[in-house]
């Protein structure tokens, strides 16, 4: 059993010797935030006037606290899962000038 430890210590040394380094971690870039502000403007306000066209046959007949109540959490979905990473991807340089 002892050779078996030794053995696996000896390999484990030797792995360690020969591996190459790794990088430390990285510092993100910060963004600037009124960029970020301007960007979800300029993304949400046609989400929510798409969205509103799309359901507002649907929706109609609601009163305008409900119409919202379902377009809102629809938006926030579709900004945080959608089109705020493609932005961000996209943008990525420019929000962190």
């Amino acid at each position: 059993m002892t050779d078996i430890r030794s053995t696996l210590r000896e390999q484990s040394r030797n792995a360690s010797a020969h591996a190459e380094p790794r990088p430390g971690p990285t510092v993100p870039a910060v963004v600037r935030r009124w960029k970020l502000w301007l960007l979800t403007v300029c993304a949400i306000y046609p989400t929510i006037v798409l969205l509103g066209l799309a359901t507002d046959p649907l929706l109609e007949d609601l009163y305008l606290p409900v119409r919202l109540a379902v377009l809102v959490p629809a938006a926030a979905a579709a900004m945080v899962w959608q089109i705020n990473p493609r932005l961000q991807r996209y943008f990525g340089a420019w929000l962190t000038r």
